[in-house]
C-alpha cells in the first residue's frame, strides 16, 4: 500500500464521527425520540436502529429501538417514514415512541 493511501485511510478514520464506531444506545421506554434528520436506519428481528439528529441536538446519535411484541408489522411503516425523512432532510420530523415493554411502538412523520 502506498504511503498516500495509508495517510488517506488514517485521515478518514480520524475525521469519522464517533457515532460511526459506537454501539447503538438502547431507547428508554416512555421517551419520545424526534429526529429532525435521519442518516441511516436498519430493521432487524425485533429491533429498529436509527442514526440521525434528534430535535434540539446538533450531533447525530444512533439509537436502537426494541420491538419485542409478537410480530412487528408496524416496522414496515416506521421504515417508510424513516426513509422519507432521510430523503428530505429538514423537511420532516420522524418520531418514535414506545410507552412500555411489549407495547406496540408509535411512529409519526410530521412536516416541519
Amino acid at each position: 500500500m502506498s504511503p498516500f493511501r495509508i495517510l488517506a485511510l488514517l485521515a478518514a478514520l480520524t475525521l469519522a464521527p464517533a457515532s460511526a464506531f459506537a454501539e447503538p444506545e438502547d431507547a428508554t421506554y416512555g421517551v419520545a425520540y424526534v429526529f429532525t434528520s435521519v442518516d441511516s436506519y436498519t430493521t432487524g428481528t425485533n429491533h429498529f436502529v436509527v442514526t440521525g439528529v434528534l430535535q434540539g441536538e446538533s450531533a447525530p446519535r444512533t439509537i436502537r429501538f426494541g420491538a419485542y411484541t409478537s410480530g412487528f408489522p408496524d416496522a414496515e411503516r416506521c421504515d417508510r417514514l424513516a426513509l422519507l425523512t432521510m430523503t428530505r432532510p429538514g423537511r420532516f420530523h420522524f418520531s418514535y415512541f414506545q410507552e412500555y415493554f411489549n407495547y406496540h411502538p408509535v411512529c409519526t412523520l410530521t412536516r416541519q
